[in-house]
């Protein structure tokens, strides 16, 4: 009987969640690094907050090692460069189109990744991005 309750043990320490979303990262360079995918936006309308519901919107950005980016629906642009100081991402984008550098502050808030737009024009009473690691 002991060895099967050892063994009961074992198994559920082999199968517990994965635990990749759910580490801490780095606002750095190296801690972006992979897929993120926009969850949830708030904001306000001038009268009141608001924040849309946490779930998958499709709109993606990678951070790639070599310093660029792939984003998918989230900028007007698909790809580009990033540098980030002092928590702060600052965005270069590489289309055809001209599509002006973006800034943003950057926070880890239970998990996630929060961009608030440091450029005056995106958000006039403030807004915020969340994003969840998805790979």
């Amino acid at each position: 009987m002991r060895y099967y309750w050892i063994a009961i043990i074992g198994l559920l320490s082999f199968s517990s969640c994965d635990k990749e979303d759910d580490a801490p990262f780095e606002l750095t360079s190296e801690g972006l690094l992979g897929k993120w995918e926009l969850y949830q936006y708030q904001g306000n309308t001038g009268a009141e907050d608001y924040r849309t519901a946490y779930e998958p919107t499709g709109k993606t950005i990678t951070f790639l090692p070599n310093g660029s980016l792939l984003s998918v629906e989230f900028f007007g642009c698909n790809e580009g460069e990033y540098e980030i100081t002092d928590h702060v991402i600052a965005v270069l984008f590489d289309c055809e189109e001209e599509v002006p550098e973006r800034t943003y502050f950057m926070k880890r808030e239970s998990g996630d990744l929060v961009f608030s737009p440091r450029t005056p024009s995106m958000c006039i009473e403030g807004c915020s991005y969340i994003f969840k690691k998805i790979g």
